[in-house]
């Protein structure tokens, strides 16, 4: 064993001399370190010389080296060529504890692999099939439900949409025709309006030209009740004493002036409102003319300002 420890060495000795860094060291220290390890001179002799077998590869280390490299040669006898090492025999010891070791393990591989590998690589059981299946089939009759009810729904709504459609369209329809009546109303109104307005205006017109007709004839019938007044004074004093002695009448009360029938009845009726107040004053008039034509001869009937009494003569 010995031996075969010592040749280990001195292969492992050639390795590191054959190393392409470590050959650029100096030879000393190579040696140096060779002997450290535990090998003797003849060992170290032996590896260098298995590891440069060339004079050339010597010269390349000395020309690498700054120190002088001198072939270690034995000088008591030359090494022959060793032959390599016989390969140990193996007896049965080694063969049961590779056994053991082999049969441990594959059965920590088989364990493992029983326990994690195996569930996943059988087929799973035909209740886990039924399972799965069952629980798909109700995932489905859930969703057909959840379709039906979303269908219901949707219809309900549709309903409700429709019929909101149908109340805003009528609503629609009753709104257009109340605008649409407004707008006649309207129409209506501005057309009655302007009827108004002109009926208005035409009364503006014919108001001045009634006031000159009405102020004309209480002109006229002041200067007629003046002669009369006139003619009835002079009457009076052409009776001379017979009428002293009897008995002085009353003075007749003067009617309050109003327009005439006959003007009444030559004025144009612009509207129905002027025409019911013009028929109104021509019946006071026809009244108060009928009043004062009992008691006097000469027309009364006139407009305006009430004409104080005359007095009598003496």
């Amino acid at each position: 064993m010995s031996s075969s420890l010592r040749q280990d060495l001195i292969r492992n000795a050639v390795a590191f001399l054959g190393d392409p860094k470590i050959q650029s060291s100096p030879v000393a220290k190579r040696i140096e370190f060779l002997e450290a390890k535990g090998l003797t001179s003849a060992e170290v002799e032996e590896a260098i010389r298995q590891a440069a077998p060339s004079s050339s590869t010597i010269a390349a280390v000395s020309a690498a080296s700054p120190y002088p490299v001198t072939p270690f040669v034995s000088q008591q006898y030359a090494y022959a060529a060793r032959p390599a090492p016989p390969v140990p025999q193996l007896d049965w010891r080694d063969y049961f504890i590779m056994a053991v070791v082999s049969g441990g393990v594959m059965y920590g591989l088989a364990s493992l692999a029983r326990k994690y590998l195996w569930p996943h690589m059988q087929p799973p059981a035909s209740t886990a099939y039924e399972a799965d299946r069952d629980a798909l089939a109700a995932q489905f009759d859930a969703v057909a439900a959840l379709v039906a009810d979303m269908q219901a729904e949707s219809n309900s709504t549709r309903t409700a949409v429709e019929k909101q459609r149908a109340d805003v369209e009528r609503v629609t329809e009753e709104v257009e025709e109340a605008v649409r009546d407004l707008r006649l109303a309207e129409s209506k109104a501005e057309n009655e309006l302007r009827e108004i307005r002109m009926e208005v205006d035409a009364i503006k017109d014919l108001l001045p030209k009634m006031m000159d007709k009405t102020r004309d004839a209480q002109t006229q019938s002041l200067s007629e009740l003046r002669t009369e007044l006139a003619s009835l004074k002079s009457l009076l004093l052409t009776l001379g004493p017979s009428a002293s002695g009897a008995t002085t009448p009353a003075p007749m009360p003067i009617p309050r002036p109003t327009i005439p029938a006959w003007q009444l009845a030559s004025t144009p009726r612009p509207t129905s409102t002027a025409a019911g107040s013009t028929a109104a004053g021509a019946s006071s008039s026809a009244s108060t003319t009928n009043g004062v034509s009992s008691s006097t001869s000469a027309p009364s009937v006139f407009k305006g300002p009430a004409t104080p009494e005359p007095e009598d003569s003496p």
